[in-house]
């Protein structure tokens, strides 16, 4: 072989070689959680950095595909996901990325809540994409206001981009069109990792997201009652934890709170470590449950009640324990 011919082939076979190879997503179906970093132009503070998760799960039933989406996701570890200052869960208000231990609950498997679940079945391939639009317009009714809202998978190659369109209005009036989209860029490790750009609203909100392939997911559980409706081993729930508060748990003892109370010394922070106490107290007391997941936001509420009946109105551990014997505190 020619000397130049043999070195345009070795300069040709060490250019494939130090290329990235895009890895390809072999199959949609599992679940998957969705991070979202954004700005929101529509807001008072168009350039503050903000946020979304939640879970897909994608599964075949015959020929179709099933898309469900699970707006409220639930980690143990909530380090550095909402600021509770307000008195509410609210987003903290810059890019949240999971910790290690978030990671790792993330590919066990995260928990859900139901409510807010939406689910569509789609037709289509895994060449072609898949869509829930259906093969007509529907009939649109001149007084009935409607909404129709479809779901769409589109291949650009290997790289999937998801696409949900909502449409509302009527025969007689102009309809009103929204578009949220998800456009894969880059896929990692493997297929477990899409990354993209977001875009919802003609660009009102635009960011970045991605997809991390997870582990099942499991139900919070839903039956509307409260942890004071529950029972466990013959002994009420509310009794259980009144029994395990016999002192303030935490750092500080009641007089030491009282002292600050009353000089009006008692910083936020105090206040934050107070309401972490009462929650790490009662996680410990329902620690061998197995339903314990269950109970994690009812124990986060309750642990907020207690901390305001404590320092705000001025109850003592007594008086607290008083109240959930008597089921006068309830989450």
């Amino acid at each position: 072989m020619p000397v130049k011919s043999a070195l345009a082939l070795s300069a040709v076979l060490w250019l494939a070689l130090a290329s990235p190879v895009a890895a390809v997503p072999t199959d949609l179906i599992g679940t998957w959680h969705v991070l979202v970093h954004y700005k929101d132009k529509l807001t008072n503070n168009p350039e503050t950095e903000r946020w979304e998760d939640r879970i897909w799960v994608f599964k075949t039933e015959g020929s179709r595909m099933v898309w469900v989406d699970y707006p409220i996701v639930v980690f143990d570890d909530k380090d550095g996901r909402f600021d509770f200052s307000s008195g509410r869960n609210a987003r903290v208000l810059h890019y949240w990325e999971p910790n290690e231990v978030q990671v790792g609950e993330i590919h066990e498997g995260l928990a859900i809540n139901q409510r807010g679940a939406r689910t569509k079945t789609l037709k289509g391939s895994a060449a072609k994409g898949w869509t829930s639009a259906k093969g007509r317009p529907g009939y649109r009714s001149l007084n009935v206001v409607t909404f129709e809202e479809t779901w769409t998978i589109e291949m650009n190659g290997d790289l999937p981009k998801f696409i949900r369109d909502d449409v509302m209005g009527s025969a007689s009036t102009e309809s009103m069109e929204g578009r949220t989209s998800f456009a894969t860029e880059s896929i990692e490790d493997g297929g477990n990792i899409l990354r993209g750009s977001f875009e919802r609203d003609g660009g009102a909100r635009a960011g970045t997201f991605r997809l991390t392939r997870s582990g099942s997911t499991r139900s919070v559980g839903s039956s509307g009652k409260t942890l004071m409706d529950r029972a466990s081993s013959g002994e009420t729930l509310n009794r259980m934890l009144a029994g395990k508060l016999t002192e303030l748990p935490g750092e500080h003892d009641e007089a030491w709170y009282r002292a600050k109370i009353e000089d009006g010394t008692l910083t936020r922070e105090d206040r934050f470590a107070l309401r972490a106490a009462f929650e790490q107290r009662l996680r410990e007391t329902l620690a061998g449950d197995t339903e314990r997941a269950t109970y994690k936001m009812i124990l986060e509420n309750l642990a907020l009640k207690m901390e305001r009946l404590f320092v705000d109105e001025g109850k003592s551990m007594s008086d607290l324990r008083k109240m959930l014997r008597d089921g006068t505190l309830k989450p």
